[in-house]
């Protein structure tokens, strides 16, 4: 498994290896520059469009099929991935991007300045309702 550095997650959704990425996890073809094709299970997508299969099914140009266990094609080798056709584009291609950035939960941490401020404001919700407390009694 490749370092995942800020560069590399930047470099994968800003071009179209975020949408090989949602075809990760799901069994498709992918057609090869020699004229192959190769269906499997989709393990691994890199940044750099390498991809990693499992349980492959090779087929050369005169229709010959190969079994494999694992196969790791280069991003050169490859034409074209076929999507399968339930797959919209877009909303994948977001899902993607949200996976790999995530939003950023805010944890309010207190500074002095704040932390005073919240004393006092306190200080004086206990004084309203002290005289809240009188002049009902009155």
């Amino acid at each position: 498994m490749e370092k995942k550095s800020r560069r590399n997650k930047m470099k994968s959704i800003e071009s179209l290896v975020c949408l090989a990425r949602a075809v990760e996890n799901q069994h498709t073809t992918i057609d090869l520059q020699n004229e192959t094709s190769v269906y499997g299970f989709i393990e691994e997508v890199d940044c750099d469009m390498n991809i990693t299969m499992c349980d492959v099914t090779f087929t050369d140009a005169n229709g010959k099929r190969f079994s494999s266990d694992k196969l790791f094609l280069k991003s050169r080798l490859i034409r074209y991935i076929h999507l399968p056709p339930n797959m919209d584009v877009f909303t994948s291609m977001r899902e993607v991007i949200k996976k790999t950035f995530p939003p950023k939960i805010k944890t309010s941490s207190y500074s002095f300045k704040k932390k005073k401020i919240a004393a006092k404001h306190e200080k004086l919700k206990k004084e309203v309702q002290s005289m809240k407390e009188t002049l009902k009694r009155q």
